[in-house]
């Protein structure tokens, strides 16, 4: 593994600043993640309104190839071995055959739809896992552009060993590029899943999403524990990892116990209403849950004792709301659900619950005021007078406070909003403006 075409150790192997950089910068600024924005934009991002804009991980998440429309043909996985195994075989003395000029071809790629059949074919070929690894670093940690970056992971997924651990997490902070610094630390790393789940505690978008869903096999106590408290909440929907928090963690088991902490309670409370809520959603629902009625008996026990919150609250309306309208699909014995029904019903008529949502909305600056609003209307409290003060205090129109106050606003009290918007609105930096306009199109069009 000698030759001058890998260059000076420092050199990029593409033009602009390395993510490598990017990454460290965030690290010294925000700590070891999550980062803001999910670390995004990426020094590579092309913000020229021809493509649309995904938040990090989004695109590969969807699975949606990109290449560079205005280019050749991307290199097919069969192709890129091929590459990688002259760069691995000799020394190239024809420009364009280094590094560099694999790090160009590598732009034109999809790693998402390449990343696979790479694999399958560096293999078969039995390329050198030493070679590998050399090349992957040299691409991870110089690339300029996400693709080549990605195609590094790649690499030192199939090459790489616990000396990479340490880049694959740095690099894998970065929510685009979680999903292949993850893969790659399940296959190299001596300890794959808490090297995982290291990684999954870093990131809180679409990059917690795909790396939990590695962790589905998980037999290990602590990071069972972890699902069930915290792993399954992201930025995105919770619904994406709720019913793999439940199996993967054993909730049945986890809540049988009697000891039950408040951050079990608390997280089991956000699983179950996740699943219930997101029926139908993009991942399997509460009627997809095969221990469903046994740990909806539980809780309803649990939370019979404990502390009320808003939280709790909202859990418990998320439940209850899906036994009164059960899905078409719900397999359940009816005993069951009449039973829980009743349960639940009962559990959400008892007055601590209104004294508490009136207690939160008591304080009109309180930062997380909007969140008792739901809860309210279903309870069926007139919460108007504590709105309108609550938005006295000039809060951003993007907080959901404002949709609730002019969907529920009547006579007088609407104009009184909309007067109270517009003021916002003169003094709004041009982000919340923006988004005000999306929200409120026909509400704010008088301004300029």
């Amino acid at each position: 593994m000698t030759g001058s075409w890998w260059g000076p150790d420092g050199d990029a192997v593409g033009d602009g600043p390395t993510l490598l950089d990017h990454a460290r910068c965030l690290r010294e600024l925000h700590g070891p993640g999550p980062w803001p924005w999910a670390g995004d934009p990426l020094p590579d991002a092309r913000l020229d309104g021809r493509r649309p804009v995904f938040v990090g991980g989004g695109e590969d998440a969807l699975l949606r190839a990109s290449p560079d429309a205005d280019g050749p043909p991307p290199p097919s996985g069969a192709e890129l071995a091929d590459r990688l195994g002259h760069l691995l075989s000799a020394t190239p003395s024809a420009p364009g055959r280094g590094p560099v000029g694999l790090h160009d071809l590598l732009v034109t790629c999809s790693p998402i739809d390449v990343a696979d059949d790479l694999g399958t074919e560096v293999r078969r070929r039995g390329l050198p896992s030493d070679g590998l690894r050399r090349l992957g670093r040299r691409l991870a940690e110089h690339g300029t552009h996400r693709a080549p970056v990605k195609i590094g992971l790649v690499l030192l997924g199939l090459g790489g060993d616990v000396r990479d651990r340490e880049l694959l997490l740095l690099l894998g902070t970065l929510d685009e590029l979680t999903l292949y610094a993850a893969v790659a630390l399940h296959r190299s790393q001596p300890d794959p899943d808490p090297a995982v789940h290291a990684l999954a505690r870093r990131v809180a978008g679409w990059g917690r999403i795909q790396a939990v869903r590695l962790l589905r096999d998980t037999t290990d106590p602590r990071i069972k524990g972890w699902l069930l408290r915290e792993g399954f909440r992201n930025t995105i929907t919770d619904e994406y990892l709720a019913h793999l928090a439940a199996t993967t963690g054993d909730l049945r088991g986890a809540l049988g116990r009697p000891d039950v902490d408040g951050a079990l309670l608390d997280g089991a409370g956000g699983i179950l209403a996740t699943m219930a809520v997101g029926q139908g959603g993009p991942a399997p629902g509460l009627a997809d849950y095969a221990h469903a009625v046994p740990v909806l008996r539980r809780y309803a026990h649990l939370i019979q004792d404990r502390t009320p919150s808003v939280a709790r609250l909202r859990d418990l309306i998320g439940i209850t709301l899906f036994l009164r309208h059960p899905p078409p699909e719900l397999r359940w014995p009816p005993c069951d659900l009449e039973d829980l029904t009743a349960r639940y019903e009962g559990l959400l008529s008892e007055p601590r619950w209104p004294a508490l949502v009136l207690e939160h909305l008591a304080d009109p600056r309180r930062p997380d005021f909007h969140l008792a609003l739901p809860p309210a209307r279903v309870l069926g409290l007139d919460a108007t007078a504590q709105v309108l003060a609550r938005l006295e205090t000039g809060p951003s129109l993007l907080e959901p406070t404002w949709a609730h106050a002019l969907r529920g606003a009547r006579g007088p009290h609407t104009a009184h909003v909309l007067g109270l918007a517009r003021r916002r609105l003169e003094v709004a930096p041009e982000p919340e403006r923006e988004g005000a306009r999306l929200l409120f199109p026909h509400l704010l069009r008088e301004q300029p």
